[in-house]
């Protein structure tokens, strides 16, 4: 294998997963982040069994810091029961677990697992250059930087895909959350379980976090121009839930509400150019609504990270990031339409939800690559998901 030289474009999830294993794997890698610090704002993020697993061969172990998760409750707004779905499947199928993990603790642990100097701060990518030989990337404060390979993970607005794809952001679906993360002396914030509670206009969860923390959300349809809601308007539209629906809206402020609109893109059949890729939110904005989004990035890192190993000494990685692409395409296809589905329509696709974890376990391409996956052995890419 040939030690490339690698830009990262973000510092997000992504950004940090990727660069974690790709300097595992002996390249040489820098992050360019256009903060000044990392972001750590946010809630909880669901990391599956699929996410956790190719966290894992990615170099970051997570299965000890949040809250590992045994199972999933379902129900109406009435409180008639739809589903529960215990986990153990898929943790022993994937041989790793569910964990809910505060997304600052989350990126805190992937940063520090990166040697110092990988990281610079207030680094705005301009412009993208692709060379026969190279790439170049131009910065807001006039330095730039040249490297074998880039890879966009600047999220949903990013601006790498704006410059080698299209400038057409992701689209709103006409839903949003309304979340946060807060301490809680409810039963659920001290379990293992996720509760979802469906309605025929609106969607609420909580799920336990670790050390006290609860994530919780209220989805309903929004559009641009919509008022924003308060928690005294949740406490309104969400009279008469099922507990502990009233109990947790009596015991927040409007101090601890985020506001996530949800958003969705266009999957392209290319994600780059000869020396360029994209990974997560860049390419395949989804919806939250099946929690996949982390874990469909952290599986891009992982299938580019092991692509990559194979790139001949002295090759360009043309090859190798257009079999990455394309073996990712179908899967994150898959997982973006079930939750733009789900999104749109809640209450009826919730009920099929309950199925969901199995179809983790087996559609995975966490298991598929370590059986020996077609594309790393220069075969025709395999079977789209069914």
């Amino acid at each position: 294998m040939e030690t490339m030289r690698v830009l990262v474009i973000g510092a997000g999830v992504g950004g940090l997963a990727v660069a974690n294993g790709l300097l595992d794997s002996g390249h040489d890698v820098e992050v360019f982040e256009h903060a000044q610090q990392l972001r750590t704002t946010g809630a909880g993020i669901t990391v599956w069994s699929n996410g956790t697993a190719a966290l894992q061969q990615l170099g970051v172990d997570i299965t000890e810091v949040g809250r590992q998760l045994d199972s999933l409750r379902a129900m109406t707004d009435t409180g008639r029961l739809l589903w529960e779905a215990d986990l153990s499947e898929v943790t022993e199928r994937l041989g790793s677990p569910t964990v809910q993990i505060p997304r600052r603790a989350l990126i805190a642990r992937m940063a520090q697992a990166l040697p110092e100097g990988v990281l610079h701060f207030g680094k705005r990518c301009t412009r993208v250059t692709e060379h026969a030989d190279h790439v170049s990337v131009e910065f807001a404060d006039g330095t730039s930087a040249d490297a074998d390979l880039l890879i966009g993970a600047d999220g949903q607005r990013s601006t790498v895909r704006s410059m080698l794809l299209d400038p057409e952001p992701a689209k709103p679906t006409g839903w949003a959350s309304w979340q946060g993360l807060t301490s809680s002396a409810l039963p659920v914030a001290a379990g293992h379980q996720t509760i979802n509670i469906a309605g025929r206009n609106a969607h609420c969860g909580l799920i336990p976090t670790g050390e006290g923390l609860l994530h919780w959300w209220f989805d309903m349809p929004w559009k641009d121009g919509d008022s924003a809601l308060s928690v005294a308007d949740l406490r309104r539209i969400f009279r008469g839930w099922p507990e502990p629906v009233e109990a947790l809206l009596a015991s927040v402020t409007d101090d601890d509400l985020g506001f996530f609109p949800h958003v969705r893109h266009r999957v392209p059949h290319v994600w780059g150019g000869p020396r360029s890729t994209l990974l997560g939110d860049a390419v395949h904005a989804m919806p939250p609504a099946v929690a996949q989004a982390a874990n469909q990035t952290f599986e891009d890192a992982w299938m580019l990270t092991n692509c990559l190993a194979d790139v001949p000494a002295g090759s360009a990685p043309t090859a190798a990031l257009r079999a990455y692409e394309q073996e990712r395409r179908p899967r994150v296809m898959k997982v973006s339409r079930t939750a733009a589905f789900t999104s749109a329509q809640r209450s009826t696709p919730l009920q099929r939800l309950g199925r969901f974890p199995k179809w983790i376990a087996t559609r995975s391409q966490v298991v598929s690559l370590r059986s020996g996956s077609n594309v790393l052995r220069g075969l025709a890419p395999s079977p789209s998901l069914a």
